[in-house]
């Protein structure tokens, strides 16, 4: 069973153009430290302020100062040198997926980030929708290669990441539960609707059942914000 109320691992779009150096002749970016320092927020917003593997967002991670600049191709080998400083290379990310990639790139595929097989999906020219899905507990659930690697290796399904993917479906569900209940009890209370008191009630109790859950899903999520 999976959720379609909410948007897992959502399409993203790099912006046009990103901020360069126009004061040096030839190679117009930023270094990498530079930019990270005064720029970073254009490659945050680019990424839904999530992180791109496993698509938290930054404020249940701890905040935008914990998030990294992660080289999507890394650098340190030779045949991605050359971007080390090229913005449309960055992804925003969390400390813990970030350290666990490191600077592994498995693919045997002369161009593509994966071969079918091994390697990462780039959220900006692939739909990871295809590859990832969510259940209804939270649990993530890899629909085709190289998901299986991903997940493996960057620890998606570890209790943290579950626990965020379960708060976000209930509050999901709490949202539109909510926005449906004001409409009905707003109807009664103009002598329209056609809840009796028994049922308004009741209505009420599934509310607080939602809400507890919530509560029960903050509870460990505080104990284990390290993740």
């Amino acid at each position: 069973m999976t959720t379609s109320m909410i948007e897992f691992f959502a399409p993203l779009k790099r912006r046009a153009a990103y901020t360069v150096n126009r004061t040096k002749k030839g190679d117009k970016f930023y270094s990498y430290e530079y930019f990270r320092e005064h720029f970073r927020d254009e490659i945050a917003e680019d990424c839904a302020c999530r992180c791109v593997y496993c698509d938290s967002h930054e404020m249940h991670v701890g905040g935008r100062e914990s998030m990294e600049l992660d080289h999507f191709r890394p650098w340190s080998r030779p045949e991605f040198a050359h971007l080390k400083n090229d913005p449309a290379n960055f992804h925003h990310a969390c400390g813990r997926c970030n350290r666990l990639k490191g600077a592994a790139w498995p693919s045997t595929h002369e161009t593509e980030p994966h071969d079918g097989t091994v390697g990462f999906v780039d959220p900006f020219t692939d739909d990871r929708r295809q590859y990832f899905d969510v259940r209804a507990d939270g649990t993530l659930v890899c629909k085709k290669h190289p998901a299986t690697y991903i997940a493996k290796l960057l620890q998606l399904d570890r209790p943290f990441l579950k626990l965020l993917r379960l708060r976000r479906i209930l509050r999901a569900e709490l949202s539109a539960y909510t926005e449906t209940m004001h409409l009905k009890i707003k109807a009664v209370a103009a002598g329209e609707g056609s809840l009796t008191a028994e049922q308004v009630a009741a209505e009420w109790l599934k509310f607080r059942e939602y809400q507890q859950l919530l509560e029960l899903c903050d509870a460990p999520l505080d104990s284990q914000r390290g993740h």
